[in-house]
């Protein structure tokens, strides 16, 4: 998003807060602009949820409800696109065949390639639009199946298990190991900006990392780190880390 569209959509968001007499859905956002909705909810303190479809989506949906309904009342206008996969394809490829047909980034969920299926998640104003228009990726047809929000399932992660040795917890010391490149190209892409951690952006090159921390790279991926408690004969540290593929 650009910062003119997040200050209008944060102005609409407080604007829902001051008048919260029935649920008020949005679209779905990533985990970056979701942690702003919540430094921006807190200060109104009205009730308010974040769901995807399942438990483990990264992208949410957002609802601001009153304080007299129970979360568990929401109806969630979520739906689901399914199908076979007839040819290799990768969450890219679905992605841009939703862009050419004119979906904006904001009406679509998770994209979960599966070694089968795959599955989209989608505001339900486009389920319509979907069953007579998403008919083939690539080039090729494909059978799409509807999928209410009850139906929809959770996809399991895929991701490789590395075990790194760095010097110390810095943060430009330990991306590079990760992700393949040298030293100094890890400060540039922090002070570029390209890397968050816990969704927040970093500038800063001897930010000490811990476990438990998420970081993602802008357009490298994600990657979580699992335990740095292990040190080697020579007293570095030994990272178990979780890199997502």
């Amino acid at each position: 998003m650009t910062e003119k569209k997040d200050t209008f959509l944060l102005s609409r968001i407080t604007d829902a807060c001051c008048k919260n007499f029935e649920p008020r859905f949005f679209d779905f956002f990533d985990e970056v602009f979701q942690q702003k909705i919540a430094d921006t909810i807190k200060h109104n303190g009205v009730p308010y949820l974040f769901f995807g479809g399942h438990p483990d989506a990264e992208r949410k949906m957002l609802c601001i409800y009153p304080d007299y309904l129970s979360s568990e009342d929401l109806e969630w206008p979520i739906f689901a696109i399914e199908f076979e996969k007839v040819i290799p394809i990768d969450h890219r490829n679905v992605l841009g065949e939703l862009m050419h047909l004119g979906i904006t980034r904001e009406s679509i969920g998770d994209i979960d390639v599966g070694e089968k299926k795959t599955q989209i998640i989608l505001h339900q104003r486009l389920q319509e639009f979907m069953w007579i228009n998403f008919n083939q990726i690539k080039g090729r047809e494909i059978r799409t199946k509807i999928k209410t929000g009850e139906q929809i399932e959770s996809f399991e992660k895929n991701y490789k298990r590395m075990s790194v040795v760095v010097a110390s917890n810095r943060m430009d010391g330990i991306i590079n190991k990760i992700w393949g490149f040298s030293r100094q190209n890890s400060l540039v892409l922090i002070k570029q900006g390209k890397l968050r951690v816990n969704y927040v952006e970093i500038y800063k090159n001897d930010f000490r990392l811990k476990s438990g921390d998420v970081l993602s790279l802008r357009g490298k991926g994600k990657a979580k780190i699992i335990s740095m408690d292990e040190r080697t004969k020579k007293g570095n540290i030994r990272l178990e880390v979780d890199r997502y593929i």
